[in-house]
């Protein structure tokens, strides 16, 4: 067998169509996510037929590149909600806390390839029997590093904060807000961000509308639904995202669904929030 020889002028060809064609190649694309508060707790808490439910929201799910689940805590349930998925990508974060009934109740769905993870409990909750029942949990966040397309690399975060009005659960969404924060700056720093979650911020009220200003400011997270309408929806489903090395990101459509049974019934007590981002490599 010979080996093909190239004179300098074909070597210069090759290199000249190599520059071109990778170039031309700068990958850039759309992903559609969601995030979705399930309501997957017992039929005697939610008071339906809760696998009923999570099994007609299984086909709902298809076809998205990102899902941010929340609130998935039965085991009966989850595999109920996986059974039509068609993401690869599944990751339950189901590990208890002493003393806790539940898992964090998360679950990430996503397309494309996980290079790395990391699954985080709070270290602060208020409430036990009232303001939310946050103990019977073991609330937390977690983190999945995806990689879209050959060098492009996406931290997606999926949480669900600390539920109630009261002072002790705003203090107690600042301390998880102020952990994802520390991930956001570690783990993440400077890098391209995905944050889906149910974060019980409500803008209106005065606490929580400090939280999130001091929040996206520090992370330089921008809210998907302000950046297609304008204007935030407030609503605490939310949607969040920040460019990052070598990868911009830009809402195109954000979309609240409304899912519901053959009897016209809602598939749970929230509305997932659906988005569609485009996506571009750029230079470093």
């Amino acid at each position: 067998m010979t080996t093909p020889s190239f004179g300098p002028r074909t070597m210069a060809l090759l290199l000249l169509l190599l520059v071109v064609s990778e170039g031309r190649a700068e990958p850039e694309g759309t992903i559609e996510v969601a995030s979705y508060n399930v309501h997957g707790l017992p039929s005697f808490i939610t008071g339906d037929e809760t696998l009923a439910r999570l099994r007609q929201i299984s086909p709902r799910l298809r076809g998205l590149a990102v899902v941010g689940i929340q609130e998935d805590f039965l085991d009966d349930g989850h595999n109920l909600l996986l059974g039509e998925v068609d993401q690869p990508i599944r990751l339950r974060f189901a590990k208890k806390l002493p003393n806790r009934l539940y898992g964090s109740g998360l679950t990430t769905l996503a397309q494309g390839k996980v290079l790395a993870k990391l699954e985080v409990h709070f270290t602060t909750f208020h409430g036990l029997v009232g303001s939310g029942a946050d103990g019977m949990a073991s609330k937390g966040f977690q983190v999945t590093r995806l990689q879209l397309a050959p060098g492009v690399e996406l931290d997606v975060y999926n949480t669900h904060l600390d539920a109630g009005g009261s002072e002790g659960d705003s203090l107690a969404r600042a301390s998880q807000v102020a952990q994802i924060t520390s991930a956001m700056e570690g783990f993440s720093a400077g890098r391209a961000i995905l944050f889906l979650g149910d974060t019980n911020l409500k803008s209106k009220r005065q606490r929580d509308g400090t939280i999130l200003k001091r929040w996206f400011r520090t992370t330089g997270l921008r809210c998907a639904c302000a950046a297609v309408r304008k204007r935030c929806c407030a609503r605490i489903d939310r949607v969040l995202y920040r460019s990052g090395v070598g990868l911009r990101l830009a809402p195109e459509t954000w979309k609240v669904e409304d899912p519901r049974d053959a009897a016209k019934v809602p598939l749970s007590d929230h509305e997932p929030i659906r988005v569609r981002l485009r996506w571009r490599r750029e230079a470093f």
